[in-house]
């Protein structure tokens, strides 16, 4: 057997099921691939850590979705009675010519009234329902029965955040994705997750559905870049892609074979990968 093999066995785990906790353990605490991340007193798995982002991260969000309901509530109150307010008064005024700006008011507090009644009760659904996905849905359930795990360092980390961040700057780029990419810059290294029913990479990006969704993969540039292209969905009805950045002990023709059985793709490894004796 090759050391270019050997290296992929070592950096390629497989973890098939979910009641293997114990044993998935033991590969965590052995394995120099799948490890712990930097953080004191963290005996669990990187599948676990990731989920623990990830939930954190939901919950965060239906706090936000939480906040802008209660406060839309809270305005749609005040401008109520603001308008009320302002229009008996309006109305009681003998000579409202010099007063025309508190008559005024009253359409500006009648308007900001019903848009918030309209937009109140979306708030409120949409609350519900995200409180309803958080506690009943965790994405992750969905890959922990079969996915590989891996880790990339280095140069291709550094190229996986370049990569991830510029296609964010389109969007936005606020003080939070800022400081993320610095700690994860200064990190040095991360895991990436791989299922028919989701992709992880780190803590910058899921895709997940019950259903598999990768179409195909591509390999790049010499093999050095997998390029997996997503099935449409409900949720995503546009072509959707992901680029990793995969290190050279994971460049062979052994590794990509066993990708190409567990996520149940094919990839165009004939005209870059030689054949494996």
């Amino acid at each position: 057997m090759s050391d270019e093999t050997t290296k992929a066995d070592v950096n390629l785990v497989r973890l098939p099921s979910i009641d293997e906790q114990h044993d998935r353990q033991v590969i965590l605490n052995t394995s120099p691939s799948i490890i712990s991340f930097e953080t004191v007193n963290l005996p669990k798995s990187i599948l676990d850590i990731l989920d623990d982002v990830y939930s954190n991260r939901s919950h965060q969000r239906c706090i936000h979705i939480s906040y802008f309901t209660l406060l839309s509530m809270t305005l749609t109150v005040i401008f109520w009675i603001s308008y009320w307010l302002t229009y008996n008064r309006c109305q009681n005024l003998k000579d409202p010519q010099p007063n025309s700006f508190l008559c005024d008011l009253v359409l500006i507090f009648e308007v900001l009234t019903f848009t918030l009644i309209s937009i109140t009760p979306v708030l409120f659904i949409f609350m519900i329902h995200s409180w309803i996905i958080y506690s009943c849905y965790n994405p992750f359930d969905s890959i922990r029965d079969n996915f590989i795990g891996f880790k990339i360092e280095g140069e291709q980390w550094k190229q996986q955040l370049d990569y991830y961040y510029q296609r964010k700057k389109t969007r936005y780029l606020n003080c939070f994705r800022c400081k993320q990419r610095k700690e994860l810059n200064d990190r040095g290294h991360g895991y990436i997750i791989l299922s028919t029913h989701g992709i992880v990479i780190d803590e910058l990006i899921m895709f997940n559905d019950q259903k598999n969704i990768i179409d195909k993969g591509i390999l790049l540039d010499n093999g050095k870049i997998l390029k997996l292209t997503f099935k449409r969905t409900c949720k995503r009805p546009w072509k959707t892609y992901i680029e990793i950045y995969l290190t050279d002990d994971l460049i062979n023709r052994r590794t990509m074979e066993e990708l190409m059985e567990s996520l149940k793709i094919q990839i165009n490894i004939d005209a870059i990968l030689p054949p494996c004796f």
